[in-house]
């Protein structure tokens, strides 16, 4: 279970280098939207909320 979320965390903080660059091009909304999804995936680690995280990855 802990290694399952330390694999999302390394994709998130792919996703999050992305969208540092996003940053530079104004896209602030999406940049918003990824650090929510980093917060949720950081819970996740705590709860195992991997369901949860699943669902917000769909919307």
């Amino acid at each position: 279970e802990q290694r399952g979320c330390f694999h999302r965390l390394h994709i998130m903080s792919l996703l999050w280098l992305q969208v540092s660059a996003c940053e530079q091009r104004d896209c602030f909304h999406r940049l918003h939207i990824m650090c929510l999804l980093w917060l949720l995936v950081s819970d996740c680690e705590q709860r195992g909320c991997f369901h949860q995280l699943h669902i917000m990855s769909l919307l």
